[in-house]
């Protein structure tokens, strides 16, 4: 039998140490949600008409996504490191700085300061919840309450059992 091994999680290690696993482990899922995006801006808005305006809209869309996230984690892991210390300032810290890619983006640079203050104030509200073992996503295991509904054809022409179509001829 093979041997399970645990898959890391962000949370797994103090901050400031392991960081490639955390960026690594952020980088996934910002990725993911990048092509998504991206995806999205293709084909819902900006319609490109060739290959390399595509590549460009996936890079203009993608990349402050996937910046953002790489900035957060190692601004974070940095000032904890330099700092010595594994408290909330540092994922403000990291926060605004994340929130900054964003100004970067727009050019703008009170959206970079309000998307700063944002992201800062949400990455302290993650690390408390961390801290005091609050899920801020629930379970894999628990049964949803709606999942029966799935089951009922609500359509008004309900598809027909076997062979009622065929004729008496035959």
């Amino acid at each position: 039998m093979a041997k399970e091994t645990k898959r890391y999680e962000y949370f797994d290690t103090p901050d400031g140490q392991d960081v490639d696993k955390k960026l690594l482990c952020v980088m996934k899922p910002a990725t993911l949600t990048a092509l998504g995006l991206g995806t999205f801006d293709v084909l819902a808005w900006s319609h490109p008409k060739s290959y390399l305006s595509t590549l460009g809209r996936y890079a203009y869309v993608g990349f402050p996504v996937i910046g953002a996230s790489a900035t957060f984690v190692m601004v974070t892991n940095s000032a904890a490191s330099l700092r010595k210390k594994d408290d909330l300032w540092n994922w403000f810290i990291g926060g605004f700085a994340s929130g900054t890619i964003m100004g970067a983006w727009t050019k703008r640079t009170i959206i970079g300061f309000n998307c700063g203050m944002f992201f800062g104030i949400l990455g302290v509200c993650r690390k408390i919840a961390a801290d005091n073992g609050w899920s801020v996503t629930p379970p894999d295991d628990v049964p949803r309450m709606n999942q029966g509904v799935w089951d009922f054809d609500f359509s008004l022409t309900k598809d027909r059992p076997g062979n009622w179509a065929r004729s008496r001829a035959e």
